[in-house]
């Protein structure tokens, strides 16, 4: 992991880590008890894929490593009433 609660004026970004191939992973993490007003990840807005976009590339340009690839996941978490969470990754989940 490089960080986790990356904030800046543009937003902020859950976590950041390194994938084995060396790309830079931008995780939005979304948690909910129940899914009757729906899943976690519809909750990701147009805006805030752009907010975290901007987010993401200020980043990489004030570590200079804007030359590495980078993607953002989703990991979807549903609490439920009894027994284990359900965790959902979901790889890429969107492109800029």
């Amino acid at each position: 992991m490089l960080t986790r609660n990356f904030s800046c004026e543009s937003g902020e970004i859950d976590l950041v880590m390194v994938d084995t191939d060396g790309s830079i992973v931008f995780v939005e993490v979304r948690t909910k008890a129940d899914e009757t007003f729906g899943p976690p990840e519809a909750s990701i807005t147009q805006a805030k894929k752009a907010r975290l976009l901007r987010t993401a590339r200020y980043l990489l340009g004030a570590n200079n490593i804007e030359n590495r690839p980078f993607r953002f996941d989703v990991v979807a978490i549903v609490l439920g009433q009894t027994g284990r969470p359900q965790i959902r990754h979901y790889e890429n989940a969107f492109v800029p």
